[in-house]
């Protein structure tokens, strides 16, 4: 019964994982998909230490604490689409107490900045995680040149802080020869 029950939670796991993988707009699905592996590891292995239970979500925290900074550090800094022009948003994370995490999002099927939030709220909400928009812009990312350059406003959330936004790119794109801001366009 368990070997069966085993198997097809593998098999679950492998269906949803390439249906994210296949589907740009499922991207922002990896982070629970790959919460719920490492869940599915775990109970595999009979020795879980101070672990007292898991959740629903599929996290993978100790009932003991810290697990705040463990939830936020598995969230990507960045996801961008690899080439073109599109709407982006940075939101803040936060965490159980004050840990928080500012991170970017965006695609280029979004016709609006809200679109954006609308597919990232929910799995930010399965991993327990509160959420604010800080407001939005566009990207024109030229992979091939290796250039990123951030700029405009969103109507409804306003203009995100763009040199956040540059730092966090940077760090994401570290062999990019040019990514820049300015605070001009639509």
């Amino acid at each position: 019964m368990v070997v069966r029950c085993w198997v097809v939670l593998c098999l679950m796991f492998c269906a949803i994982r390439s249906l994210a993988l296949s589907n740009a707009a499922s991207k922002c699905v990896l982070p629970v998909v790959y919460s719920a592996r490492q869940f599915l590891c775990e109970l595999r292995q009979p020795s879980l230490g101070n672990r007292k239970s898991f959740s629903r979500q599929g996290s993978t925290m100790s009932a003991e604490g810290g697990g705040a900074e463990a939830k936020l550090a598995a969230i990507p800094d960045v996801e961008i689409d690899p080439d073109g022009k599109f709407k982006y948003i940075l939101i803040r994370c936060h965490g159980p107490g004050d840990v928080s995490k500012d991170i970017v999002r965006g695609f280029a099927w979004a016709e609006f900045h809200d679109h954006i939030y609308g597919k990232v709220k929910p799995v930010l909400d399965e991993l327990q995680i509160q959420s604010q928009v800080l407001g939005g812009g566009k990207i024109t990312h030229e992979s091939a040149e290796k250039k990123i350059h951030v700029y405009g406003k969103s109507t409804g959330f306003g203009q995100a802080d763009h040199s956040i936004t540059v730092e966090k790119l940077k760090k994401k794109f570290p062999d990019y020869s040019s990514i820049t801001f300015n605070n001009e366009g639509y």
